[in-house]
């Protein structure tokens, strides 16, 4: 993962690879905050329910859009986050997971706040 509180991003980079207009690619990565954000609040409810059903839906969805833009650091959290719901892992483990996917997250969502 990077660095703690550095998001590194290289919008030209993923936007060729993509064969996306880099102005596109910056609306979908400003759009994606928005609901990521909201999605993090959903799991902050759904964890202590143990609504497993609600997490691994919204770990999947979270780690197909994250791995789709390349977000390389939150799609990893995401993954291990999801494969940890997946496995039935306790509530020991799923939390940490949760702690860094919810850090990763962060760095992205409010890098794209300041762009």
């Amino acid at each position: 993962m990077s660095d703690p509180g550095s998001f590194v991003y290289d919008l030209n980079a993923v936007s060729q690879e993509l064969h996306v207009r880099p102005e596109i690619l910056s609306r979908l990565l400003k759009s994606f905050s928005g609901t990521l954000a909201q999605k993090i609040a959903q799991l902050d409810e759904a964890l202590p329910k143990n609504d497993i059903v609600l997490v691994r839906a919204i770990m999947h969805e979270v780690k197909g859009t994250s791995g789709n833009l390349r977000l390389n650091d939150v799609y990893r959290s995401a993954d291990a986050m999801h494969v940890a719901v997946k496995a039935s892992d306790p509530m020991e483990k799923v939390g940490p997971l949760f702690d860094t996917f919810r850090a990763e997250s962060y760095k992205f969502i409010d890098h794209f706040k300041n762009v």
